[in-house]
């Protein structure tokens, strides 16, 4: 079996169980950088977050925190027993955090919690881009690997 470290391109035609399965892994990678994201920012906020805001610290960090790791183990679940369910979500979310990034910089908004670097939107924003590509090829692969049945 050849075991990649990065899947294959998303759009790429899926032409063996093994290109699908490495395919359907790939959304189990956007599921950990997402959570990789989520401690990114919990951390930010936690150590860079507005003097002013100090009484929710804990609160917004612990949040991120959690989110963090339903990510990761919805990663887990998604690298274990490849599905369509998983990828399918992971699109809807990635398409829902693209979406309020954009119409936050549209009207003006407040992109996240008070006091943290503009970069770390940016950071997050190019993330989703990726996750949402991970997901796509995800979903191709979990429904390729579907039509052919199980495999061990």
């Amino acid at each position: 079996m050849n075991r990649r470290i990065a899947p294959p391109q998303p759009f790429a035609p899926v032409d063996s169980a093994e290109t699908a399965a490495a395919l359907a892994r790939g959304s189990a990678i956007a599921f950990w950088i997402w959570g990789a994201v989520g401690l990114l920012q919990a951390a930010l906020v936690w150590f860079m977050g507005a003097p002013e805001h100090e009484a929710m610290r804990g609160t917004t960090a612990g949040f991120a925190v959690v989110f963090a790791a339903i990510a990761f183990g919805l990663g887990w679940v998604q690298w274990r027993r490849p599905n369509r369910l998983l990828p399918g979500f992971g699109m809807v979310w990635a398409i829902y955090e693209l979406s309020a990034l954009s119409v936050s910089l549209m009207v003006g908004a407040p992109l996240g919690a008070a006091g943290l670097p503009g970069w770390s939107f940016g950071v997050a924003g190019a993330a989703m881009v990726l996750c949402l590509l991970l997901h796509i090829g995800g979903l191709r692969g979990a429904t390729a690997l579907a039509k052919d049945g199980p495999t061990a």
